[in-house]
């Protein structure tokens, strides 16, 4: 199995950084709207850009993107 974004995790960061807004939160990774929420609705998605918005926003924040990876 390879290694994969936690759709759960994210949810959960969105709803602590963004409370829970889609737009605001695809502004914060700066990937667009419909791309977030069909990956987190979905899982479709959850490619590269997503990958490195996400290690990006974790850097900005102090946390550790690790923590939303699924091994």
């Amino acid at each position: 199995m390879k290694p994969r974004l936690s759709r759960e995790k994210m949810m959960e960061l969105m709803q602590k950084y963004c409370n829970g807004n889609y737009n605001r939160f695809g502004k914060e990774l700066g990937v667009d709207t419909a791309h977030l929420y069909r990956f987190l609705k979905t899982g479709i998605g959850g490619g590269k850009k997503m990958i490195f918005s996400l290690m990006e926003f974790c850097e900005r924040n102090k946390l550790d993107y690790k923590n939303y990876i699924e091994m």
